[in-house]
């Protein structure tokens, strides 16, 4: 039931990969992409949040509880997100090291094992959500440590627990910059208590809803979505945001509403559209495997591309629109390789490790 799921997948990493491909962060653009679609490219992160929650239902339905599953389950979730992480950052970490441009206030040890901390602490900024993603592995770990039969009623309990928190957090002015110091204090606001972990449970709500659905009308989900997205678009360039508007602390709340409504309604009608036998894009589907490695490889590349730009600017005549092409062709075939060569078959001996030596 996950065909059209890959789909979104690929179209979430890629999604972010045009947002870190606009001016100034790199010097060249592709002239016929619309500006919203690449100013709002870090909403594919909420996809992916949601895309989480939705595979977390459907690989754990059915699993005995104790505590042999859980840690079954802890271990493959926690080995597939380091499996994909740990080769990227010997690369990272190398190429860091020889520019000599890894910052003081850098944590090579959270860096490494994704765990919680300020944004200026990881080695490679993005893997912030990362370190989300294992914190709701572990919560699902937990519920089935219990019984995974209760998980709706424990999220549900958590959600709204979350929510009242964030309200709180609003009204007493902690998503204010002038609150900053105080409300990154210990991270709790910030991640333990973030609105984002709402992404993950509706994800899981979606699946656990979906399963029960002979058949959903996708048509009002995709109108949702689209009605949505558009509102995100005018609240980011209208709404006097500060800093990076919803991409940053200071709008998360926001964020979740707008980006998260879109991901849960898009996730339903791709669901939706699954259960009526429409998973087109087959292509698409397959390059959903490599969107792990899009999203760790993609700063690398455009780095290069960035760096390369410069260099041969004056020297040669370049055109930016196909110098963005190029730079998203080579994300996409290197990512593919990675896959395929490295990630893949790293994965596979972690799973069959884990079978022989965890399962028994």
């Amino acid at each position: 039931m996950l065909k059209n799921i890959q789909t979104l997948r690929f179209l979430a990493a890629l999604w972010v990969v045009f947002h870190h491909m606009t001016p100034p962060i790199v010097p060249f653009n592709f002239a016929i992409l619309p500006k919203a679609v690449s100013l709002l490219g870090f909403a594919g992160v909420d996809i992916f949040f949601v895309i989480s929650g939705i595979i977390m239902a459907e690989t754990t339905r059915g699993a005995t509880p104790g505590w042999k599953t859980a840690k079954y389950f802890i271990l493959q979730r926690f080995g597939r997100i380091y499996i994909g992480w740990w080769p990227f950052f010997i690369i990272y970490f190398i190429i860091f090291t020889r520019l000599n441009s890894i910052n003081p206030q850098i944590s090579v040890l959270g860096s490494i094992f994704l765990w919680p901390q300020d944004l200026t602490k990881y080695l490679l900024a993005i893997t912030w959500t990362l370190s989300f993603e294992l914190y709701f592995y572990l919560m699902i770990a937990l519920i089935i440590l219990w019984n995974r039969v209760h998980a709706t009623k424990i999220l549900m309990t958590v959600g709204v627990a979350v929510i009242i928190l964030n309200i709180f957090y609003y009204v007493n002015g902690m998503y204010l910059p002038q609150n900053e110091s105080i409300a990154k204090k210990y991270l709790i606001i910030p991640f333990y208590t973030s609105p984002l972990i709402i992404e993950f449970i509706c994800g899981f709500f979606v699946a656990d809803i979906m399963h029960k659905k002979a058949k959903i009308n996708p048509i009002p989900w995709a109108l949702a979505a689209l009605i949505s997205v558009v509102l995100a678009y005018f609240y980011q360039m209208h709404g006097k945001l500060n800093q990076s508007g919803m991409a940053g602390f200071f709008h998360v709340i926001e964020r979740v509403i707008f980006f998260g409504t879109f991901a849960v309604c898009l996730c339903i009608c791709a669901l939706g559209l699954e259960k009526r036998h429409v998973s087109p894009f087959k292509a698409l589907q397959r390059m959903g495997d490599a969107s792990y490695s899009i999203y760790l490889s993609h700063i690398f590349f455009i780095a290069l591309a960035s760096f390369s730009y410069f260099k041969l600017q004056g020297k040669i005549q370049l055109n930016g629109n196909l110098w963005w092409l190029f730079t998203v062709m080579a994300i996409l075939f290197y990512s593919w390789f990675h896959f395929l060569k490295i990630e893949k078959p790293l994965h596979e001996k972690l799973k069959a490790f884990i079978f022989r030596h965890v399962t028994k």
